[in-house]
């Protein structure tokens, strides 16, 4: 039983590997685009997040089995270049013309983009910690009942960049993704139709929505509390151009994929896991 367990998620985790895809695959202007926004480092730290996340599964679904070998599968489902893989294969870069990559470059490699992005990294990285995280919601919670003025322009940054629905969207699409995942390794005693996972993902839709909104502009103070609102008021213009709308889109585009294809691996390798009755 254990040996088939194995055999089954190793197949799980090399659906995932077979041509796999590298950054160096991509065009060598769009290598220079996604070097400039630090893709690379904002993979390590999904990474970082997914492994922290899948670790936890295993006190939720299956508690009263040690020894499971949880961690140890999910070391490998979030191998290094994984992730990288998924987000290359399914990168938008038909999309990116060279007008708009060059434009998107000349922005973030300016001193002011440098600092966004450095800004941007460190402050993901650092919420990753819970106590970090909740610090931070603190620090917003005060910032909105002293009505600081600051509020109004990151909600302006917000809306030109869609941000809370993108994240909303992306958020529904990794649970679903995982429920379904959950369905497809036999977690539950018959195969869930996708109306009622769907109806189950969408019910969590306002939780998802109010979750949003405090931990997107708690990131937000701590990522741009090193610029001036001229700073931020400039980083906002130029999300408003052409070329800094398709940056969004397109950023979105592959963390979404990655999101959802390891939501839905992690989904069937915990069904996997529930069902081990010999572990």
């Amino acid at each position: 039983m254990l040996r088939a367990l194995c055999l089954s998620v190793t197949m799980v985790f090399s659906a995932g590997i077979a041509g796999a895809q590298a950054l160096s695959d991509l065009a060598p202007r769009t290598q220079t685009m996604l070097q400039s926004i630090g893709v690379s480092e904002s993979l390590d730290i999904m990474r970082d997040a997914g492994r922290r996340d899948a670790a936890g599964l295993e006190e939720q679904l299956f508690p009263d089995r040690s020894n499971t070998g949880w961690s140890a599968f999910v070391d490998r489902l979030y191998a290094p270049g994984t992730l990288e893989s998924v987000f290359v294969a399914d990168f938008p870069e038909d999309r990116l013309t060279r007008e708009n990559t060059a434009a998107i470059v000349a922005f973030f490699d300016s001193a002011l983009g440098r600092r966004i992005i450095d800004g941007e990294l460190t402050a993901w990285r650092a919420m990753l910690d819970p106590d970090v995280e909740e610090a931070a919601y603190e620090i917003y919670d005060q910032h909105r009942a002293d009505g600081d003025p600051r509020l109004d322009l990151l909600e302006e940054f917000t809306s030109v960049n869609g941000f809370i629905d993108y994240n909303v969207m992306g958020s529904l699409n990794s649970n679903y993704a995982f429920l379904s995942g959950l369905s497809e390794g036999g977690a539950y005693p018959r195969p869930v139709p996708e109306s009622e996972l769907l109806a189950q993902v969408w019910q969590q839709e306002p939780t998802l929505r109010e979750d949003t909104v405090r931990w997107l502009y708690s990131f937000q103070l701590m990522a741009y509390s090193g610029l001036s609102d001229d700073d931020l008021s400039a980083y906002i213009a130029f999300c408003e151009t052409s070329a800094g709308q398709l940056y969004n889109q397109v950023l979105f585009q592959g963390y979404d994929a990655v999101f959802t294809a390891m939501s839905g691996r992690l989904g069937q390798a915990a069904a996997m896991f529930m069902t081990g009755e010999a572990l």
